[in-house]
């Protein structure tokens, strides 16, 4: 790991694996499932996540492909919470849609080196 400030390289001794960022990212998710009474809607998703500093190891070496890994999270909540509920409650049930978002993922991503910041849906449509 390289701290802040002017670091080096010895090319034939080392090498550099890879970069990853601690800033903040966001990844939108959509996901389509039927409600209830039978009517397909399409669930904008935001997910907001940061990598852990003291995990950086398995963030970077853990998950493959840690987008596709959030994203079928937020599927699997979203496709087993929406289809309980029908059209209206789905309306009404936004923030507690995004609450079980937010905290099947922070179970899961920080096993990955992965803070889940904030689940936000952003509109049913």
């Amino acid at each position: 790991l390289a701290n802040l400030g002017l670091g080096f390289v010895c090319h034939p001794f080392e090498k550099l694996a890879g970069k990853l960022s601690f800033r903040f990212q966001q990844l939108d998710v959509k996901v389509e499932t039927k409600t209830l009474d039978n009517v397909f809607i399409e669930v904008a998703v935001s997910i907001q996540f940061q990598i852990l500093r003291e995990r950086v190891f398995d963030a970077f070496y853990a998950l493959s492909n840690h987008t596709q890994q959030i994203t079928a999270h937020v599927y699997d909540v979203l496709r087993s919470e929406l289809p309980k509920l029908d059209l209206d409650a789905a309306f009404e049930a936004k923030d507690v849609l995004a609450v079980a978002v937010k905290s099947a993922l922070s179970e899961t991503m920080t096993e990955y080196g992965y803070q889940i910041l904030q689940g936000t849906i952003r509109k049913i449509v």
